[in-house]
């Protein structure tokens, strides 16, 4: 098409249609995820029945908005041949593009610096991005991105589920019913695409580090008081590899000391350990898909990101290049989320310390369930689960040096030690108590293998503690 002139000023066509067809396709699309992306979860009285009712209607809103967004994409590019345009990268441009400007949006209530709307880079004013206002039942989340990311937050929260790393998904605790899992991961990526999980993923991964910088500024506030207590407690445990005298009367005063303390860091931790494992689930579907769709990019990405670590020679390109990679490790499946650093902070001393006190009060709560292959709370309804707060745990210490993972491991093989001859003691006397103390330290026994197994952690970390033939005789 040549270009026209219309009342002197000069037009292209073909430019005109390019940029008609992109605005209304956003608009559309737009629309489209804002109307049907809006769940209805009750706000603190959700039940068994009501998490499975509510959880049926997102996923039955998911698997609409794929269809629809397929339809679409399809008419779209059974065009492009009749009209001579790009339909598919018109389609993957604008969604990359719809999908990064929410994400950018959502992000901001955890920035302390904004990005406005004028100044955010994909937005445009020939093609502008709609903002629609906020929805009455989540008033909190800022457009549909953030209410994606809240639905799976609620329908995984650990005061009515329980997470199993072998079946990889979570389950009500009542019913075994999976809530979560690799099909509700694949259904989502139909609704809104790799950009889309993605997108969720650096979603998550702010809402860590706001738990992860809120946690910092409770241990330099309220934890650093009792500095002079986790000396004490610190002294007295030490050397780790011994077994003080007194240590049951130790035990006992730091735990009574510190039981304000515990709760803030349960909250902490299950909130961090839910998004990692959530985000784990969304980097293995990643991966799947790439594997199908995309195979010798994802073996391409992966070479070039083993070189780059492996390589002596300093990284010469330009630092987009580099951000340009990570993205596209992150899209094709590459990484553990669970070696991701959050910030840098300075060493807070006694953290772990601290852990083994909330370890030997939170550990008694929770009972190894074989069939889930992880702790699971006593008591239905109370707001604790084992893979969650070891992964929270297991994040909260990647932030520091390694050594601060060693001494927590030093502690806890101290303190199995410690159980199992206070277990041999009430069972050569036949106290009553002797059987629950072993269901607690063979709940003990398993957060340490698996806080080691999340962590990247070699089992040997554990055996320089604890023997090995122990901790099989009680994993058994």
């Amino acid at each position: 098409m040549e270009n026209l002139f219309v009342g002197g000023v000069e037009v292209n066509p073909r430019q005109l249609m390019d940029d008609g067809l992109r605005k209304a396709m956003v608009q559309h699309i737009s629309e489209l995820m804002n109307n049907i992306l809006q769940f209805d979860f009750l706000a603190d009285n959700e039940t068994s029945a009501s998490m499975m009712k509510h959880r049926g209607s997102a996923m039955k809103s998911l698997e609409s908005l794929s269809k629809r967004l397929k339809g679409f994409q399809n008419a779209l590019t059974c065009i492009e041949d009749f009209v001579a345009i790009h339909g598919s990268k018109i389609w993957h441009n604008e969604m990359s593009r719809i999908i990064s400007y929410n994400v950018e949006q959502e992000v901001n209530k955890y920035l302390l610096k904004k990005v406005l709307d004028s100044d955010s880079k994909f937005q445009s004013k020939i093609v502008p991005i709609p903002r629609f206002p906020k929805t009455q039942n989540e008033p909190t989340c800022v457009n549909f991105m953030g209410r994606v990311m809240s639905m799976f937050v609620k329908i995984t929260e650990t005061q009515c589920t329980t997470y199993s790393l072998e079946r990889g998904g979570w389950f009500m605790s009542d019913s075994d019913k999976e809530v979560c899992g690799l099909k509700s991961a694949s259904l989502l990526r139909d609704a809104i695409g790799v950009y889309g999980m993605v997108g969720i993923d650096r979603l998550l991964s702010y809402r860590i580090l706001h738990e992860l910088h809120r946690f910092v500024k409770f241990f330099k506030t309220n934890v650093s008081k009792h500095g002079v207590l986790l000396e004490q407690l610190k002294d007295g445990l030490y050397p780790e590899w011994k077994t003080p005298d007194n240590v049951i009367s130790i035990y006992a005063h730091g735990t009574r000391k510190t039981e304000m303390l515990m709760l803030p860091m349960l909250t902490c931790f299950r909130r961090v350990g839910q998004a990692q494992l959530l985000r784990r689930m969304i980097r293995f579907e990643l991966q799947r898909s790439a594997r199908r769709d995309a195979k010798v990019v994802q073996q391409a990405v992966s070479t070039l990101n083993s070189s780059l670590l492996t390589s002596t020679n300093e990284f010469k390109g330009q630092p987009d290049d580099m951000k340009s990679l990570f993205e596209t490790i992150i899209a094709v499946g590459n990484g553990d989320p669970m070696d991701t650093i959050f910030m840098a902070t300075d060493p807070l001393e006694g953290l772990p310390l601290l852990l083994l006190i909330f370890v030997i009060t939170y550990v008694p709560k929770m009972k190894y369930n074989p069939k889930y292959a992880a702790l699971a709370k006593v008591k239905f309804g109370y707001g604790i689960d084992g893979w969650p707060v070891i992964a929270g745990a297991a994040t909260m210490l990647k932030q520091f040096h390694p050594s601060y993972a060693k001494s927590f491991l030093a502690y806890i093989g101290q303190f199995i030690r410690v159980s199992i001859q206070k277990y041999v003691e009430k069972k050569t006397t036949k106290k009553d108590d002797s059987s629950r103390i072993f269901e607690d330290l063979r709940s003990t026994v398993v957060f340490a293998t698996q806080f080691c197994d999340i962590s990247n952690l070699p089992p040997s970390a554990l055996y320089e503690h604890v023997p090995q033939y122990l901790l099989e005789m009680l994993e058994t």
